[in-house]
């Protein structure tokens, strides 16, 4: 009885942490933002 209780819990705590680091990822993370140039040249020049 009190394993199954305890191994419920480490799941919980388990999903719970990976709660946690996928909402950090998912909704935290600023935005980069980089401004990229490439150079054009038409044919036959």
């Amino acid at each position: 009885m009190i394993g199954k209780l305890i191994k419920f819990l480490s799941v919980m705590a388990l999903l719970a942490v990976a709660g946690v680091a996928g909402y950090a990822l998912m909704f935290d993370l600023p935005v980069e933002k980089s401004e990229i140039v490439i150079p054009v040249t038409p044919l036959g020049q």
